[in-house]
């Protein structure tokens, strides 16, 4: 009897563990972090779906917190490209200083429209848990007066949502009230976002998992369940000439899930002839981060950051890398940086 009530209260125990556990790190998955969302902000702002005259396309690879067991690491890759009018420089025009000198060709006409589309592809592993994201995009953009022009955008996608109980180490390997093997659910996700800009001005706001898509895992002895919290970004950016040469590039982003602290990223890049750049980034009360890119050619960019934690984690980690592959296809005008160094 008084070996049957152990038992009883071991396997009520590791029950209650192994829901904490789940509960934990279902709802500690948020969508992943970038520190180069400044040159890629479709990832998160369907609205840039063919917002310029030509085919973008990003490769990157996340490797956060080096050295830090289970940390987490991303991959994505996405395109977009116009369909029917874009954004174009005049035949001929070079990589414009878009502060210095008005090498862009007049903006549509006020109430015209254009229209984009895109793909988004990104797969994240944090310790047991994995996520595979894929989404289709579309845009429509309106010139309104004084050369301003507004966006809106959807993005329609699928989340594999899977959790490999072999990675959950407990104290007795053979546990029980661990199910075997790995187990996946897919939903639906949805993204909405606008942009507003004005020559040397952007401001954006997004949300990805609009729909709060809930994760409900079945145990042995119970179930447990969570959402992923919509998350929603804000940001502006401001290029300001310092000559024909030189330009530099403040931005900031908010970023909230409605639940946690808020995270506000501040940023400052200098630009030296649409080729090179640099700049570093404040992650408030987490990290501060350095940055580094050159356009090798008006098809292939390179963008890089290192992240250094200024949080608790610093004793335990070497810091974040990023790395992120640029392609521009179709580029008729021979474009070295889209403006606002994008």
């Amino acid at each position: 009897m008084i070996i049957n009530t152990k038992a009883k209260l071991k396997y009520l125990a590791g029950t209650c563990l192994l829901w904490l556990v789940l509960g934990g790190v279902v709802r500690a998955q948020q969508l992943p972090q970038s520190g180069l969302l400044a040159l890629n902000p479709f990832v998160v702002n369907p609205a840039v779906s063919g917002a310029y005259d030509f085919t973008d396309v990003r490769l990157s690879y996340r490797r956060q917190w080096l050295g830090l067991e289970d940390a987490p690491h991303t991959a994505y890759v996405t395109a977009h490209l116009p369909i029917g009018y874009g954004d174009r420089l005049r035949p001929g025009a070079k990589s414009p200083r878009y502060a210095a000198q008005r090498a862009v060709a007049p903006a549509p006409p006020a109430g015209s429209w254009r229209f984009g589309g895109g793909v988004q592809l990104l797969t994240d592993q944090t310790g047991p848990t994995e996520r595979t994201i894929g989404t289709l995009t579309g845009a429509a953009h309106l010139s309104l007066p004084a050369r301003w022009q507004l966006s809106a955008g959807l993005g329609i996608g699928v989340l594999q949502y899977s959790l490999r109980f072999d990675r959950i180490q407990t104290t007795l390997p053979t546990d029980p009230i661990l199910p075997g093997g790995r187990v996946s659910l897919w939903r639906p996700l949805l993204s909405a976002g606008i942009l507003l800009r004005h020559d040397n001005l952007l401001l954006g706001a997004s949300a990805q998992a609009l729909n709060a898509p809930r994760l409900h895992y079945a145990l042995p002895d119970g179930s447990t369940s969570s959402r992923l919290n919509p998350h929603y970004y804000l940001t502006g950016a401001y290029r300001l000439a310092v000559s024909d040469e030189v330009a530099i590039l403040p931005q900031l982003w908010l970023k909230t899930d409605g639940r946690g602290p808020a995270s506000l990223d501040t940023q400052l890049r200098v630009q030296y002839t649409d080729r090179l750049w640099a700049g570093a980034q404040y992650r408030a009360q987490e990290s501060l981060g350095f940055l580094f890119g050159l356009a090798l050619s008006p098809l292939l960019s390179l963008g890089y950051v290192y992240e250094y934690p200024l949080n608790g984690l610093r004793t335990a980690t070497a810091g974040s890398h990023e790395l992120m592959l640029g392609l521009r296809f179709n580029n008729r005008t021979r474009l070295y940086c889209a403006p606002l160094g994008w």
